[in-house]
């Protein structure tokens, strides 16, 4: 095997195998078809192949989570009281905007048009690999993220509380 056959291989080799709690790492730029289609990332595909919940992001993105992953992260909302406003609010948003998708034979999932609108998501994506789950954004908000980070716009200081 060439060397260019090598990378391919490694770079669609699975963070971790079946049953095991994945670790999405990276970034990919994929096209969204004009039905609304993505491919995902060849190397994550098996993690979600029996089903995901793709659902509204904080900032203009998407989350895209294993089936095991959001029960997690479902358990832990429900978990918030019923009588605090900011936990009703946050239901709402979190799962009132969440569609189930299953990838095609072709490893791709149908973003149903309001998160496309949500997330300005117009013929490109960019993945991001966020540990537990993926983020999807669009190209152009992608770039202001970085371009906070790369300019300076957030200092070394900014991350101090999070103790990491």
């Amino acid at each position: 095997m060439g060397t260019r056959g090598r990378r391919k291989a490694e770079a669609e080799r699975p963070v971790a195998s079946p049953g095991e709690t994945p670790m999405f790492l990276g970034e990919y730029r994929h096209g969204i078809d004009a039905k609304g289609r993505m491919f995902l990332p060849a190397r994550y595909r098996h993690f979600f192949a029996a089903g995901a919940v793709l659902t509204r992001g904080l900032e203009p993105c998407l989350y895209l989570f294993t089936l095991p992953e959001w029960h997690r992260v479902a358990e832990r909302i429900r978990q918030l009281p019923l009588t605090a406003p900011e936990a009703r609010e946050w239901r709402r948003f979190f799962f009132g905007g969440a569609f189930d998708v299953v990838p095609d034979e072709q490893g791709r999932i149908l973003i149903p048009a309001s998160l496309r609108a949500y997330a300005g998501l117009e013929g490109q994506a960019v993945i991001v690999g966020v540990h537990t789950y993926l983020e999807i954004w669009s190209p152009s908000a992608w770039q202001e993220i970085l371009e906070r980070f790369q300019n300076g716009r957030i200092p070394p200081e900014h991350w101090i509380g999070l103790q990491v």
